[in-house]
């Protein structure tokens, strides 16, 4: 779609597969979304396994995949989901440590005790009708019934800094989506939200919140989301809303972000070289960082193929920087095992 000259894209976003990416990269980050979302209290080491992963079925386009980590014992379940009225929520379920499934139960046993998942329900894009609060009837074979108020949570409702606060940028990155349908009244805070949304990440990026090129991962993913949103308002908003905004963005220079890594290396080189031999610590955290920030911006090079870029370009670039090989061709399987992770299903209608 052409707006005022400038061509704007509208892209087809796999959430479920997005945040299931976002999340198997890191470990740590996992972590601090779960304790950030139920109020848990997880060390940020505790050993994390993912577990067997529903597949997205090419047939049933409106079946989305759900995936299970398994975090210091306890099991959690996570799942996304759209229904015909655009609401679309994350269901995240938290089992009791060693995971109380019915399947691990004896049939010799007079009687057990089996405690319910705590669920909890947001809300990543939402109508007049999307609740503020839910409850769930829950009716047993017996006759017996139960309720349950459900913690439910809009994230339209929640501010940026509170997002970032609670590490919930794995579904933050979706936080544009809240404005649809875009009116001209909400331009203004529509841009001041997108500009928020990127210093936080900023912010995060650098504080190690989120890993570097996760937050590049990111970033891509707000842009998107950007340019979908301002596609399906466009007759609605009219010219005034145009890609411009976009373009003036303080989109995240990872080259700063490079810098940083190179700096924080050499410190810690530094640091260990006091305690461990000068010569010899300084050697080797700057051969850490030098080797961090080459990864990154391989990273970041190959994830330009999806912009007409050819391969043998930015093969060619990368050894001019100084990359080695071995650097290169490490990152560059990386990345095509997660484009295939990422290959894009139809959102569900």
């Amino acid at each position: 779609m052409i707006i005022n000259g400038i061509e704007v894209q509208q892209h087809i976003l796999s959430y479920d597969k997005i945040i299931k990416y976002t999340l198997e990269q890191s470990n740590e980050m996992t972590i601090r979304f779960i304790n950030g979302l139920l109020g848990e209290d997880i060390p940020l080491d505790a050993s994390v396994e993912w577990l067997d992963k529903e597949s997205v079925s090419d047939k049933h386009s409106a079946i989305v995949a759900d995936f299970y980590p398994r975090i210091d014992g306890r099991m959690y379940a996570i799942e996304v989901e759209q229904d015909a009225q655009g609401d679309m929520a994350v269901r995240i379920f938290r089992y009791t440590v060693g995971g109380a499934m019915l399947h691990s139960m004896t049939a010799t046993k007079a009687e057990l005790d089996i405690t319910f998942p705590q669920p909890c329900v947001v809300f990543l894009s939402s109508t007049k009708n999307t609740p503020q609060e839910l409850t769930w009837n829950i009716n047993y074979f017996d006759g017996q019934k139960t309720t349950l108020k459900i913690t439910a949570i809009r994230l339209a409702d929640l501010s940026i800094k509170e997002i970032a606060a609670r590490n919930l940028m794995p579904i933050g990155q979706f936080y544009l989506r809240t404005f649809e349908t875009l009116t001209e009244g909400k331009v203004e805070s529509f841009r001041a939200a997108a500009e928020s949304l990127l210093s936080e990440l900023k912010n995060a990026v650098f504080s190690m919140a989120v890993p570097n090129h996760i937050g590049a991962q990111m970033q891509e993913t707000i842009r998107k989301t950007m340019e979908n949103v301002i596609i399906k308002s466009e007759e609605e908003v009219g010219f005034k809303m145009t890609t411009s905004i976009i373009d003036t963005l303080p989109w995240i220079d990872y080259r700063e972000v490079f810098e940083k890594l190179e700096e924080r290396g050499r410190a810690e080189g530094e640091a260990k070289g006091r305690t461990e031999g000068e010569a010899k610590g300084r050697t080797e955290g700057e051969a850490r960082g030098r080797a961090e920030r080459d990864m990154e911006i391989a990273r970041i090079s190959f994830e330009k193929l999806s912009h007409g870029r050819s391969l043998s370009t930015i093969v060619r670039e990368l050894k001019s920087f100084g990359i080695s090989d071995d650097i290169i061709n490490a990152v560059r399987d990386e990345v095509e095992a997660g484009r295939s992770k990422m290959r894009p299903d139809p959102e569900p209608r």
